[in-house]
């Protein structure tokens, strides 16, 4: 029987909306006095180098910011978000309570001063905007500003009055930081953000918006196009009233509660989960849906679109305020700055899992959906408008500044054939990557899954280019020419000293990290210059130490190699 074959049209229109990237929400630098060096290297870290997202939302910029918090996060800058060039939106996770009184000049010269240390004094450059608070909290207090006031204060006007000073205290420290309003969530709170457009556009650069699903079921045919509508009027709101854009700060498919007393916590703690965690049978489809709504977003106009969380939150923890140990010290911070309030709450929205007591570390199904849209979908990519008659179809299309092309597909529908009608040359053959819900690329060490083929793009008639790609029943395909076909240089001096292998880097900008073998099998993924092989390879390892003792040897049963930026491998074979 002859496969179903469907045809999608792109456009070149006059005008074409600037993208500013696909990214996550990246809270790991408030965590990383909880992660084991294993999980920095090897999941954090690493997932972060290999997808590189171009945009990213954190939580800094806090006024009671201390100096060795400050520079805890110019670290973890330095080895994530500078090596990517990933541009930032920071914000307070929640700013502290606002009592009677509050000086809103003083608090803006306190976070300015503090981002003026790790801009100019730490080099962290590309934090380009800033929101007063996350989601308009205060303190314990969820929509702050938002709620009335028993003591009658216009909690409004503070807001104004606070981000104005925000904008003076930048200015008068030189800060090159755009401020974002009103970074609301909800349908019911896109009010706010109209109300803020009439007093505080001279000073807003961005506006800022959340929006979680939480009737959608995933997978349902309707989803796109109540989505698209949505932020389609969102993004419609600002037209004719203000210049700038609107930015889709947070985003996520939360799906139908569970009972807090199913899940064991009722009267414990607050059950924040995606629906990928919440429904795990349903896991493989939800994977899709975070993705096709992010696409909504994207072609319906919105500067960029944040997806709620790149990993999971560790387990929940007390965080004494008087704690003095480093991990009671780290527990306290993310619960007072992680935008948590001082709910306990079990957060799981990541690409992968965090579970040092069960030592479960792997992904998601939405590791292998965001993971490449985020890769492939950059910022100042330019958005092709698409048409087909197809409903089981959703498609989205940027070109970038040096001329590469990147397609995402989402089928919903049986198997069949898309031809991709282009209107412009596609210069090289279209790396395909695929994500087949039936048949999830698992990795164990987390990585991305590979080219599937190559697609040649055909001249059509019209002079168009056509690209005919399969697509297997609901599955979603990456298309993009935005690659180097290149080998990595060869990791150098690979070598046992006791159990631990040691290597030295190449001299690569476009590295970002390493996968070793033992015997031909891979045994991990690492941003690391070494790792404890006792742990992978077992017996055959602690012979090799015992025998060997501290003296660092050849290790010809090893094989280190360079992954770059596009996701080539480097030769294997390689004389190490």
């Amino acid at each position: 029987m002859k496969a179903q074959t469907s045809e999608i049209r792109f456009a070149k229109p006059p005008l074409r909306w600037l993208w500013g990237g696909f990214g996550f929400q990246n809270s790991e630098s408030l965590m990383t006095g909880l992660m084991t060096d294993e999980f920095r290297d090897e999941r954090a870290l690493k997932s972060f180098l290999e997808i590189s997202p171009s945009y990213s939302r954190v939580f800094a910029g806090f006024a009671d910011w201390t100096k060795e918090a400050m520079d805890r996060f110019a670290d973890w800058y330095d080895a994530s978000f500078r090596k990517c060039g990933t541009t930032l939106y920071a914000v307070p996770g929640r700013m502290p309570m606002i009592m009677e009184d509050f000086d809103c000049d003083a608090y803006a010269e306190s976070t300015a001063r503090n981002l003026e240390y790790v801009v100019k004094g730490r080099g962290c450059s590309r934090i380009a905007h800033f929101a007063v608070t996350n989601e308009c909290s205060v303190g314990p207090v969820y929509n702050w500003f938002g709620k009335p006031d028993p003591d009658g204060r216009d909690r409004w006007k503070i807001f104004r009055d606070l981000n104005r000073a925000m904008f003076r205290a930048f200015r008068r420290h030189g800060l090159d930081i755009g401020l974002m309003n009103t970074d609301q969530s909800g349908v019911q709170r896109l009010k706010d953000i109209e109300a803020a457009m009439t007093t505080l556009a001279e000073i807003t650069d961005t506006w800022c918006w959340h929006f979680y699903d939480w009737e959608a079921v995933a997978g349902a045919p309707e989803n796109y196009g109540r989505w698209i509508a949505l932020f389609r009027d969102v993004v419609a709101m600002l037209e004719g009233k203000v210049s700038q854009r609107i930015a889709l700060g947070e985003f996520g498919l939360k799906g139908r509660a569970t009972a807090r007393a199913e899940c064991g916590c009722d009267g414990v703690m607050r059950d924040d989960r995606s629906y990928t965690a919440r429904h795990p049978a349903e896991a493989a489809i939800s994977a899709m849906s975070r993705a096709e709504m992010g696409l909504a977003a994207m072609n319906a106009g919105f500067v960029t679109a944040v997806s709620w969380t790149f990993c999971d939150y560790p387990d929940p923890s007390l965080g004494w305020p008087g704690g003095k140990t480093p991990r009671e010290q780290a527990e306290r911070e993310l619960r007072e700055h992680g935008g948590m309030g001082r709910d306990v709450r079990y957060n799981k929205w990541g690409l992968f899992r965090w579970d040092d007591e069960g030592h479960d570390y792997s992904s998601y199904p939405d590791l292998y959906t965001m993971g490449w849209l985020a890769k492939l979908f950059r910022r100042g990519g330019r958005v092709l408008p698409w048409a087909t008659e197809d409903e089981t179809l959703r498609v989205g299309a940027v070109t970038n500044a040096n001329g590469s092309l990147s397609i995402a597909l989402i089928n919903w529908g049986d198997a069949k054939e898309a031809t991709l009608r282009i209107p412009h040359p596609v210069a090289k053959p279209m790396r395909l990557y695929e994500y087949d819900s039936a048949n999830i690329p698992f990795s164990p060490f987390n990585d991305l899954q590979g080219v599937k083929c190559l697609v040649e793009a055909d001249t059509g008639a019209d002079g168009e280019s056509v690209v005919r790609v399969p697509l297997a029943a609901k599955s979603m395909v990456f298309l993009t020419t935005d690659y180097e076909d290149r080998v990595p240089a060869p990791v150098r001096d690979v070598r046992l000293d006791g159990a631990m292998l040691r290597w030295i880097a190449p001299d690569d900008p476009d590295h970002r990290y390493f996968r070793v073998f033992h015997k031909g099998h891979q045994i991990a993924s690492t941003v690391a210059e070494h790792l404890d092989v006792a742990c992978q390879c077992g017996d055959d390892a602690r012979v090799v130490a015992r025998r060997r003792g501290a003296v660092a040897t050849s290790a010809p049963d090893f094989r280190v190699v360079s992954v770059d930026r596009w996701n080539n491998e480097g030769r294997r074979n390689e004389a190490l």
